[in-house]
């Protein structure tokens, strides 16, 4: 399922205590440009309608609290051994009284016990996809840890009475990119596994959208009132990314395991297909005034054909060389 943005001013989540010490935080490159965007090599998204795109996701999933990501998770577990017995009631008939009394004849329990073997997970004997995913979670981890430092510059610096954001905690937030982890997905994948990469891509998205949402409406001049509320929403949003982050990528990594290797060309469908599901996720975290908050957990619907994403929302895609150049008309 995908789990929608707030808009600016409309809180639909409480802010849990302790946002401030959070153990890992939220935290690309800026808001929503209106310039065409480039997938898979680093992506900004030209000014389209995304009003639409929010209605058509509400319309084919559920929408989640704002303040949560619940990625799909691939878990294993053993059954415990099943066993089911029949048996017969022993009877006793007693003695009539003028007559002598009958033979007693008692049958013993009988039991039938079906035992199921434990289930059991399958690793790939030779490569797997987890050879061709590498490069994405080393770079899934890295930018963790510089969304991580980058919070902590924000809590430090930021000023909620006075609703202003210190620069080195703005030039920490800028810094960060989401282009290391996109260019590292490699397409054709199998969609189970594809949609857990993206589980992983959109909780990093979402938190580096609700550091730069935070500070978007501070540290305005003398006399314009900042919106302090919209930034505990923001930091609301992405710390619900970052509590769902460390699951999200054990999850990948355990199923890229047990899937084989991706085989899809650069220039193919499938790789054009998965570059729009990567727009997508990052239209919804930055487009319009948002701020983050975006859940995987299903695969996006993708009409190649048609050229139309979630309920219709269409959508151009060019394979320009280097990567495919996406435009999506959703707003």
């Amino acid at each position: 399922m995908l789990a929608m943005f707030p808009q600016r001013g409309k809180g639909c989540c409480q802010i849990a205590e302790g946002i401030w010490s959070f153990r890992r935080a939220f935290g690309s490159s800026g808001p929503w440009t209106g310039q065409r965007s480039r997938s898979i090599k680093g992506m900004t998204a030209r000014e389209v309608a995304m009003v639409r795109l929010t209605a058509a996701l509400l319309a084919t999933l559920s929408l989640m609290a704002a303040c949560g990501d619940t990625a799909t998770t691939t878990t294993t577990s053993a059954l415990a051994p099943l066993t089911t017995a029949t048996t017969a009631v022993a009877t006793t008939a007693a003695p009539a009284t003028t007559e002598p009394a009958p033979t007693v004849t008692t049958t013993a329990p009988t039991t039938t016990a079906t035992t199921l073997p434990p289930t059991t997970t399958t690793t790939l004997a030779g490569p797997s996809a987890a050879d061709d995913l590498a490069a994405f979670f080393a770079a899934a981890e890295r930018l963790d840890v510089e969304i991580s430092a980058a919070a902590t510059q924000f809590n430090a610096g930021f000023d909620a009475d006075a609703g202003t954001l210190s620069i080195a905690a703005q030039n920490a937030i800028a810094a960060l990119s989401t282009a290391p982890i996109k260019s590292a997905i490699p397409a054709g994948l199998d969609v189970d596994l594809e949609t857990a990469v993206l589980a992983v891509y959109a909780d990093l998205d979402s938190r580096i959208a609700a550091l730069d949402g935070g500070g978007r409406y501070l540290n305005f001049p003398p006399g314009v009132e900042p919106d302090v509320e919209f930034t505990m929403l923001c930091l609301g949003l992405g710390s619900e990314s970052n509590a769902r982050f460390d699951d999200d990528l054990a999850a990948a990594r355990a199923l890229a395991t047990r899937s084989p290797r991706p085989t899809a060309a650069d220039d193919s469908a499938e790789a054009g297909i998965l570059a729009v599901r990567i727009e997508t996720i990052r239209s919804m975290n930055w487009g319009c005034d948002s701020c983050g908050g975006v859940v995987i957990a299903d695969p996006i619907p993708v009409d190649w054909e048609g050229q139309t994403v979630m309920d219709g929302v269409g959508f151009d895609a060019t394979f320009v060389g280097d990567g495919w150049d996406i435009l999506i008309y959703a707003c």
